[in-house]
């Protein structure tokens, strides 16, 4: 069984082995969670390229890889079609105790990146450990169609609510909280009045005539 976390790795340097399309997808993904990434590879897909020289925190190295290039990273991506260049990379990574993911090569990986898409702060991940990215690409869509659209305001009104209930009623239990933001929630009309009230800055009123009930 795998263990799934949200890894904060904004600052952080990050590898990424290739410079092919794949690649520039994780490029992508990496640089919006504020990775500082550098890029390995004697060819560099023109698309990387051009998105490289909009992006300062995105390095690009115009060789092969060499031992050593791992060291200092947070996370280490092998995005080559070589198996021994993988394993190569694999080694070193693990070596220096440095999670690494060889794209669509579970042996020479040490984690697998799982099928994503966010909606705001809101981030959905599926995973079959390795098994089918199909798949798990299927489920993720199925998940994807059933989200309201309007989740985005949905999340900043629940997270506004939950700052106020921290920050005005510290003296209620953790627990009773809880349960405070889980009944707004699970509440249709409820939900419907908070972001009517998130909407209308009125949140604080909001959150009294619930408490007072």
């Amino acid at each position: 069984m795998l263990y799934p976390i949200m890894y904060k790795i904004k600052g952080k340097r990050v590898v990424v082995i290739g410079a092919g399309q794949v690649a520039l997808r994780k490029v992508k993904d990496l640089t919006q969670a504020g990775a500082h990434v550098v890029v390995i590879a004697p060819d560099i897909h023109h698309e990387l390229e051009e998105f490289a020289s909009s992006h300062p925190t995105i390095t690009i190295i115009r060789r092969e890889y060499q031992k050593g290039d791992c060291a200092g990273a947070a996370l280490v991506f092998s995005a080559t079609n070589n198996t021994q260049v993988n394993r190569t990379v694999f080694d070193e990574a693990s070596a220096l105790n440095i999670p690494i993911n060889a794209v669509d090569d579970p042996d020479n990986s040490s984690f697998y990146v799982p099928s994503f898409f966010t909606r705001g702060s809101l981030l959905v991940a599926v995973s079959t450990g390795g098994a089918s990215p199909a798949m798990a690409a299927k489920v993720r869509r199925l998940i994807e169609q059933s989200i309201p659209q309007n989740i985005e305001i949905l999340l900043d009104a629940m997270n506004e609510l939950r700052a106020l209930i921290k920050e005005n009623y510290a003296h209620i239990p953790t627990s009773q909280r809880s349960d405070i933001l889980k009944a707004i929630v699970t509440d249709e009309k409820l939900l419907e009045q908070a972001v009517e009230a998130y909407n209308n800055k009125t949140l604080q009123e909001f959150l009294k005539l619930i408490l007072h009930k």
